[in-house]
């Protein structure tokens, strides 16, 4: 794959095979989150912090695809260990079996993470997974039922998740009521 260097804007953005691809979307796909109007982008490829988007478009990538590509889009270390994972196995349930490289991983945040208390790790799928079981974990060892958020905040897309945020209107959109407790 070529290098990709940015920025480079040849047309205007939503272009036009991204408008046809964003209106096949609406028509095909179901969604509660997509807006058209934030954030008109179909994204082809990208390298580093740039993406490269279906009409030729170069932009920096301002969300780390939503913050699971702290390292930048296609980090050879991180495409290194991917391609070597890949060619053991892909997916192994990790609440069901066990995992030693889950196990390693615990390991080293353990012995990285500052301060002298027993220490634990929960591995999930994505953040509104850890927001979930954060939810659960919190009402049950605390027996409250209130929760602060801060304004803007960004927690997830699931119903739990849902009343902790307030980043943008179309995640809650026609949600209400959603969990109660949230000061």
């Amino acid at each position: 794959m070529a290098k990709i260097k940015g920025p480079k804007i040849v047309t205007p953005i939503p272009g036009p095979r991204a408008k046809e691809i964003i209106e096949r979307h609406h028509k095909y796909l179901a969604t509660t989150t997509n807006d058209p109007e934030y954030a008109p982008l179909v994204i082809e490829s990208g390298e580093g912090v740039w993406f490269k988007d279906v009409d030729g478009n170069i932009i920096l990538d301002f969300s780390t695809g939503i913050s699971v590509l702290n390292t930048g889009v296609r980090h050879p270390e991180v495409q290194k260990a991917l391609e070597e994972q890949l060619d053991k196995i892909w997916h192994t349930a990790g609440t069901d079996f066990y995992n030693l490289k889950q196990v390693e991983l615990a390991e080293t945040l353990e012995k990285i993470t500052p301060g002298d208390f027993r220490k634990r790790t929960f591995l999930s799928n994505s953040g509104t997974e850890s927001i979930e079981a954060a939810i659960k974990v919190l009402k049950w060892a605390t027996q409250r039922k209130l929760f602060l958020a801060f304004i803007g905040a960004f927690h997830g897309r699931t119903f739990g998740s849902l009343g902790l945020i307030a980043s943008k209107p179309v995640h809650r959109s026609r949600m209400f009521p959603v969990m109660p407790g949230v000061e």
